[in-house]
């Protein structure tokens, strides 16, 4: 379980076994931590959507922000579908992909200022998104978006969240966006718990 679930997961467990004042009841002051770890990604999941529904009654999250968001499937071409393997592809230009990729294997998320740090990679992964492209061409392009003082950065990750407000309803494109102040790290709010790699079933390879 990679980090990130672990902290929605105790949080979660805090949530169903506090009071209506939201005091911890004493019998839920145990090793949860412990018992999370036992638990299967399928049981995490319940537990967080369990949460999500107190949040719905207690008024603090409405229904429509609490609806459970649909699951990413990566193929080894790092093809992105969504709700299965055989799911509706999400229609990514390749240099957007790289990122919506790269944003993904880092859950805790990434500073802008520190990308430069990315660019090898990217590289890995615009290589496999588009292997036809010349080695030289796919160094410059990447070079572009790692560069302090290119733009190109900041315009892909525009493209990329317009793309996922033209196909997803209003209700869950917040679960896929790259989000984040400045001076802070940008990151997916997706659970990595609902990101599925071939060959792996939580987190990247």
């Amino acid at each position: 379980m990679v980090e990130y679930a672990g902290i929605e997961a105790q949080l979660a467990w805090l949530l169903l076994f506090s009071n209506e004042d939201g005091s911890l009841r004493e019998s839920s002051v145990v090793d949860y931590a412990g018992v999370l770890e036992g638990m299967e990604a399928t049981e995490l999941l319940a537990l967080v959507r369990a949460a999500q529904r107190r949040l719905v009654k207690m008024g603090v999250q409405n229904e429509a922000d609490a609806q459970a968001p649909v699951e990413l499937y990566i193929d080894k071409s790092f093809c992105i579908r969504m709700g299965g393997p055989a799911g509706t592809q999400i229609p990514f230009r390749p240099l957007v992909r790289a990122v919506f990729i790269l944003f993904l294997k880092h859950p805790e998320g990434i500073l802008l200022k520190d990308r430069a740090r990315f660019q090898k990679d990217l590289e890995d992964i615009y290589k496999v998104i588009a292997p036809e492209v010349d080695a030289e061409d796919r160094r410059r392009r990447v070079r572009k978006l790692t560069d302090l003082e290119d733009n190109a950065f900041s315009e892909n990750l525009s493209v990329l969240n317009a793309t996922l407000e033209r196909i997803l309803p209003v209700s869950q494109v917040h679960n896929y966006k790259i989000q984040g102040n400045n001076g802070y790290p940008r990151r997916i709010p997706l659970s990595p718990l609902l990101v599925h790699w071939e060959g792996a079933s939580t987190g990247p390879p």
